[in-house]
């Protein structure tokens, strides 16, 4: 077997150059405060689900891990190219963030823009619940990156207005699923996502504009990148819940999408292992692939995944995403300063903090 290098596949933005490419509830707990939709006095309030919540756990869980074990051979736990734990991240690249951003999707079509006139109230909720948390949790990042010794990190030197600039950390989420929003919004004011056909030609032309559109490093501003390869899984949790599409039943439709899911992850994992190596734009077809067929999977599961620990973890999922990294790199440090070097140990100590 070809030794599995830690370098991004060619053209694999997936992760973001090495970052995760990168909730719950109304209270400001969980990642539905990324997702919720705007509140007016007329419109009605969306309900809890226990299996949405669900979903969240098992995307948080997938989130901590990731970072847990680190982007690189030099960030988090510093495995090998061949730790079960480096095939496990690499495995659900195409799938951790993507879940996140449908189950986003799925709870802004509970209560959408309703017009032009919902328009602006949107922004400012997004402003406030996205934004803020960028610039006070991007400004305490930056400044223990850059007092804090052990930390593994690759932006030393990094200007302070970059980062709310450009793509820091893991941050780079919360500016990439901003500008979804503002796009979404506005596809909503055109009333270009009210019927099914309109949908499928938006949410195509997004799969496609993916594909072909490369964004260089110096021109993505606000992660517009993340925002490109995120928007077709947005639209399909949106479809979801507005149309009831893809939630499947009966065997027949079941073993197709799994037949489907099985051959296109068949791909990529020949590329994770080096046997395959596509260029940039077939990687990412396989990345879209791979992501809407798992994620319609799940998402008919969901009633069979359905637990309470895991919705209880969901609810707390959008503070967990915000401020896990503090808690996992302290542990690792504090773990190592007293003679802990087991990466079983220290794996399990980030996940439980």
């Amino acid at each position: 077997m070809k030794k599995l290098t830690r370098r991004p596949r060619p053209g694999y933005d997936g992760d973001l150059a090495g970052e995760e490419r990168g909730g719950g509830n109304s209270n400001g707990a969980g990642m539905s405060d990324i997702s919720e939709p705007v509140s007016c006095p007329s419109r009605p309030r969306r309900q809890q689900d226990r299996s949405i919540q669900t979903l969240r756990g098992i995307a948080v869980i997938l989130l901590v891990t990731f970072h847990v074990t680190g982007a690189t051979e030099n960030s988090g736990l510093r495995v090998g190219h061949d730790s079960v734990l480096n095939y496990f991240n690499l495995g659900f690249a195409d799938i951790r963030m993507p879940l996140f951003t449908l189950i986003s999707g799925y709870a802004y079509a509970m209560v959408p823009v309703a017009g032009w006139r919902g328009y602006p109230q949107l922004i400012k909720g997004k402003s406030r619940r996205l934004l803020l948390p960028l610039i006070t949790v991007g400004s305490v990042l930056y400044l223990v990156k850059c007092s804090v010794p052990g930390l593994n990190s690759a932006d030393d030197g990094l200007a302070f207005w970059r980062v709310f600039v450009f793509r820091f950390e893991y941050l780079w989420f919360l500016q990439s699923i901003f500008i979804v929003f503002v796009v979404v919004g506005l596809l909503d004011g055109a009333r270009l996502l009210e019927s099914r056909t309109r949908w499928w030609i938006v949410t195509l032309s997004a799969a496609v504009v993916y594909v072909v559109v490369l964004v260089p490093p110096t021109a993505d501003v606000f992660t517009v990148s993340g925002a490109v390869r995120l928007l077709p899984f947005f639209l399909l949790g949106y479809e979801m819940r507005h149309h009831a599409l893809f939630d499947l039943r009966g065997a027949p439709a079941v073993v197709t999408a799994a037949i489907a899911f099985a051959g296109i992850y068949a791909i990529r994992l020949l590329t994770i292992f080096g046997t395959y190596r596509p260029d940039r734009f077939v990687d990412r077809v396989i990345a879209v692939g791979v992501g809407a067929t798992a994620l319609i999977l799940i998402y008919s599961a969901r009633n069979l995944l359905d637990s309470r620990f895991l919705a209880w973890i969901g609810g707390f999922s959008f503070g967990i995403y915000l401020l896990h990294v503090f808690a996992t790199a302290g542990s690792r440090i504090l773990l190592e300063h007293v003679g802990v070097h087991r990466v079983s140990e220290l794996f399990v100590a980030g996940l439980l903090k």
